[in-house]
């Protein structure tokens, strides 16, 4: 069967925690989603907005702080379950998308009143490192000198463009997932491209499928082209993936192509404590 794409351009978000002067968004409109949204997103773009739809606060702040659901702490109910969509804008585009999330943090702090403090606690995590004793890196994991300044001054039909070439620009993502229609359901691939990556960027990234704070151990400094495909789940007996009879499991996938190794440790990981946080007044 002949694969459907779908293709989507994001960043992955670095971790940080409160700072007394976080830059702020132009407008912002916060409102409760309607009861008839399904679809639920996140997106900041490098043209300076950041749009969420049907989205939770826990999941706001989770996507603002780069965390996992185990490293918020102190999170009342409604965080869970009450939706809201949010359309933001910056006076002027910053420089690439995660800059977005100084913004999206004071947000927090001025309309929902977030009151939170950081700490360090040790629990169930994955250290990122390099596979091979030689430290021999995959053949999809590329040193890259490119100025990542540039991408600060593409317009959003430039941003676009690159996408359809196939790699996005500096310290941007592309995904391109594959879906298969077989008798058991739909089969999912993944194919993703990061362009001029830090190597705890990648680490932050890779939590979003995982659950578990990712931490980076692999001391490769410089910033990196990678590539790599995956299934996210086993694949059902018999059916042929796009990547080959057998598409890899992410764990394998990073190992195989990009030379690294997800490894399982109970380590000390940034945490994030909620003192005190309300519901936004609608506007």
């Amino acid at each position: 069967m002949r694969p459907h794409l779908a293709c989507v351009v994001y960043v992955a978000l670095g971790t940080a925690f409160l700072s007394a002067q976080e830059p702020a968004f132009e407008v912002a409109s916060i409102r409760p989603t309607p009861q008839s949204t399904q679809t639920t997103e996140i997106r900041p773009t490098p043209w300076g907005r950041f749009t969420a739809t049907n989205a939770t606060a826990k999941s706001l702040v989770l996507r603002a702080y780069g965390l996992v659901d185990s490293q918020l702490i102190g999170a009342p109910a409604w965080l869970t379950t009450d939706r809201y969509d949010i359309d933001a804008r910056a006076a002027a585009p910053p420089d690439g998308p995660e800059a977005l999330m100084p913004m999206v943090r004071r947000l927090l702090v001025e309309r929902f009143n977030l009151k939170a403090h950081s700490e360090m606690r040790e629990m169930s995590a994955y250290a990122l490192i390099v596979a091979r004793r030689d430290n021999q890196l995959g053949s999809q994991l590329r040193p890259t000198n490119t100025d990542c300044s540039r991408a600060t001054t593409l317009t959003q039909d430039e941003v676009r463009a690159a996408a359809r070439d196939g790699w996005p620009p500096c310290g941007m993502a592309y995904t391109v997932s594959f879906v298969t229609t077989t008798p058991a359901g739909n089969n999912v691939k993944w194919r993703i491209r990061r362009s001029g990556v830090t190597m705890p960027t990648l680490a932050t990234a890779l939590q979003q499928g995982l659950e578990r704070p990712v931490v980076d151990q692999t001391e490769l400094s410089g910033r990196f082209d990678v590539e790599y495909s995956y299934a996210p789940q086993p694949q059902p007996p018999g059916v042929e993936s796009v990547f080959g009879p057998e598409a890899p499991m992410l764990f394998v996938a990073l190992e195989e192509q990009l030379g690294l190794k997800l490894e399982s440790r109970r380590l000390s990981v940034p945490v994030l404590v909620i003192d005190s946080v309300d519901r936004p007044s609608e506007n």
